[in-house]
C-alpha cells in the first residue's frame, strides 16, 4: 500500500526530517527538483534543441523549480525563468537556490503585473514547469497568481510538468476550487496527495510520479496516516486445499430481485459463484423462479413465497431463516424492492443475523430508512456497498457537493462510529474499515458507469468472504478484482462497451494474474 497524506501530515513528515533526523530542508529541495529534472530530461530525450519555461512562486515549490532549472542549464538545455514574486520576497531554501541561478546568469524574469504577461513568448517552450504554488494553499487562487494559471492553461501549447501539485488545487480536497494548472504530469514528492488520487482534481494531475527525495522510509511508513492505495501485492485469494470440495469453498445465500429486476439477482449470483464459491444459492420471489432457473445453471435456485408485489415479504421468513441457517455469507438487496413490506423484511432480517453480509441497493435503501439498527450494536461483519447517491441517504443533512467533497471523511466517520466495513462506490471508490483506515482503490474505469455492475461486486465481496476471507480482505479485494476485470475488458474492447456480465465472464484471467504472483 503506498499512504496517502494530507498537507498537514505531510508537513509533519518534513518537520521531523529536518529537526529530528537533521537532514536539512535544502537537501530535501535538491532531491526534489534533481527528481524532477529526470523526469523532464526523459520527456526531452528526443528533443532537438529544447526550451523550458519555468514559473516560480516564492516559497518551497518555487524553490524546487530553480534547482530544476540549475540542472536543465547544466544540461545544455535552455531555460528561462519567471519568478511570480519581488526578488527581495524570496526566503529561506528557495533564496538559496535563486541566488544560484542569478549568479550562473540564468535567464531570470520578474511577473509582477498581468501585462508582463503579454511579453512572454508563447511558441518558444517545449516544457513548462509549473512551481508556483505548493501544498499549502486553501480555497481559490486570485490576483496575479491566478492569471498566471489562466495565462499556462489558456494561451500555451507545451507540455505542463506541475511539482508536488498543479498550483490552485487544494492538497486535501477533492474539489478544483477555481483556476488550477491542467498538468500533463506531476511529480509529487515523497508520498502523493489526496488531490492525486481523488476526482475531480485528479482529472488536472496527468500522469504521476512519486520521486524519492531522501525522506527515511520508517518516516513515511509511520502508523499516523490512515489513507492508502491498494496495489497488486496487497491482494491474496483465498486459500484452496488441493482437495477441497464444495461444502469447504463457501456458501452464500442471497436475497435479490422482483419483477423487473431478475437480472440484478442472477448477477449478483453468478459472481459469487464464478469468484470461487463451492455453493450458491439464490432466494427469489417464487413467481421469478422459473425465468432464474432458465437464466441461472449452476446457481441453486430458492423460491420464496411472495406479496402482491413479487417481492419477498415477511411470509417469505422461515424458508429465509433456513437459507440463513445453511449459508457463510449473506448477499441482500439487489434488485429486491423498496416497498414498506420489503423494508421491515430486510430490518428483520439483518438484526437476527449472526453472520457475515454484504449490504447493498435495497437493502441500503431500508437501513437508511431505518437507521436505528447502526446503533444497536457494533456489525464487524457488515459490509456496506452503497454509491454516493445511497450513502447520502444516511447523512440527508448533507448536501451532494459537501458529499463528494468530504467523502474520505464521511466514510471514515460512518465505518469507526458503527464499527463496520463500508465500500464507497465511486471514481475512485473507498474501502472503509472500523479502525479508520480508508483503502483507495486504484483500478477500474469509466466503463464500470453501466448497470448491473455493482451487483457482480456485491457477488464477488460475497464470494470472498464465503472462501474465509475477512469482511475487511473481502471487501478491498472484491473492489480492487472488480475494478481490475473492467480494466481487462476495456483494454480488450472499449470502456463505452463494457456491460456487468463481462466482468464476470473475464474473471479468470484476472484471477489467474494473482495465482502466478504467488506462484513466484
Amino acid at each position: 500500500m503506498i499512504k496517502v497524506v494530507t498537507a498537514k501530515e505531510m508537513q509533519e513528515k518534513d518537520r521531523y526530517t529536518i529537526e529530528e533526523v537533521g537532514i536539512p530542508g535544502v537537501v530535501l529541495m535538491e532531491n526534489a527538483g534533481t527528481a524532477t529534472f529526470r523526469i523532464i530530461q526523459q520527456v526531452l530525450a528526443d528533443a532537438s534543441d529544447p526550451t523550458v519555461y519555468i514559473f516560480c512562486g516564492k516559497g518551497n515549490n518555487g524553490g524546487d523549480g530553480f534547482v530544476v532549472a540549475r540542472h536543465l542549464w547544466n544540461e545544455g538545455i535552455f531555460v528561462k525563468v519567471f519568478c511570480a514574486v519581488e526578488e527581495d520576497k524570496i526566503s529561506g531554501d528557495a533564496l538559496i537556490n535563486y541566488t544560484i541561478l542569478k549568479n550562473m546568469k540564468i535567464p531570470i524574469e520578474f511577473i509582477t503585473h498581468p501585462k508582463d504577461l503579454k511579453k512572454i513568448n508563447k511558441n518558444q517552450p517545449d516544457v513548462i514547469v509549473d512551481a508556483l504554488l505548493g501544498t499549502g494553499i486553501k480555497g481559490e487562487v486570485r490576483g496575479l497568481i491566478k492569471d498566471i494559471i489562466d495565462f499556462i492553461n489558456q494561451e500555451m501549447e507545451a507540455l505542463v510538468v506541475s511539482i508536488d501539485l498543479p498550483s490552485g488545487l487544494n492538497a486535501d480536497l477533492p474539489d478544483i476550487p477555481g483556476s488550477a494548472i491542467r498538468a500533463d504530469i506531476t511529480v509529487t514528492m515523497a508520498l502523493p496527495k489526496r488531490c492525486h488520487v481523488l476526482y475531480p482534481a485528479r482529472s488536472y494531475v496527468g500522469e504521476l510520479f512519486i520521486a524519492d527525495i531522501g525522506i527515511p522510509p520508517f518516516i513515511l511508513n509511520k502508523d499516523d496516516v490512515k489513507v492508502s492505495i491498494l496495489e497488486d501485492e496487497d491482494i491474496v485469494l483465498p486459500f484452496r486445499y488441493e482437495d477441497a470440495h464444495k461444502y469447504e469453498c463457501g456458501k452464500v445465500a442471497v436475497l435479490a430481485g422482483s419483477r423487473g429486476y431478475t437480472g440484478a439477482a442472477a448477477l449478483t449470483a453468478s459472481a459469487a459463484l464464478k469468484i470461487g464459491s463451492g455453493l450458491v444459492i439464490l432466494g427469489i420471489p417464487e413467481s421469478m423462479n422459473s425465468v432464474m432457473e432458465q437464466k441461472l445453471t449452476e446457481v441453486i435456485t430458492r423460491p420464496l413465497p411472495e406479496e402482491d408485489e413479487q417481492t419477498i415479504g415477511l411470509k417469505s421468513l422461515d424458508e429465509i431463516n433456513d437459507l440463513l441457517e445453511w449459508c457463510d455469507v449473506l448477499a441482500i438487496g439487489p434488485g429486491l424492492g423498496r416497498t414498506e413490506e420489503v423494508q421491515h423484511t430486510v430490518i428483520k432480517i439483518l438484526r437476527n443475523l449472526n453472520k457475515p453480509a454484504v449490504i447493498d441497493a435495497d437493502a441500503l435503501f431500508a437501513l437508511a430508512n431505518y437507521p436505528n439498527i447502526l446503533k444497536e450494536a457494533p456489525h464487524p461483519h457488515w459490509i456496506l456497498t452503497p454509491h454516493l447517491g445511497e450513502f447520502r441517504r444516511f447523512f440527508p443533512s448533507v448536501s451532494k457537493e459537501e458529499l463528494s467533497s468530504q467523502r474520505v471523511e464521511l466514510a471514515q466517520q460512518f465505518a469507526t462510529n458503527f464499527q463496520l466495513v463500508l465500500v464507497l462506490k465511486g471514481a475512485p471508490s473507498l474501502v472503509a474499515l472500523p479502525d479508520g483506515q480508508i483503502l483507495i482503490n486504484s483500478t477500474g474505469n469509466s466503463g464500470l458507469a453501466s448497470g448491473g455492475t455493482g451487483d457482480v461486486l456485491t457477488g464477488f465481496i460475497a464470494g470472498l468472504a464465503a472462501q474465509g476471507l475477512s469482511p475487511e480482505e473481502a471487501a478491498y479485494t472484491g473492489n480492487y478484482i472488480h475494478g481490475l476485470a473492467a480494466d481487462f475488458v476495456a483494454e480488450r474492447e472499449t470502456k463505452y462497451s463494457l456491460i456487468a456480465g463481462e466482468l464476470i465472464e473475464n474473471l479468470g484471467p484476472v484471477l489467474n494474474r494473482f495465482l502466478n504472483q504467488e506462484e513466484k
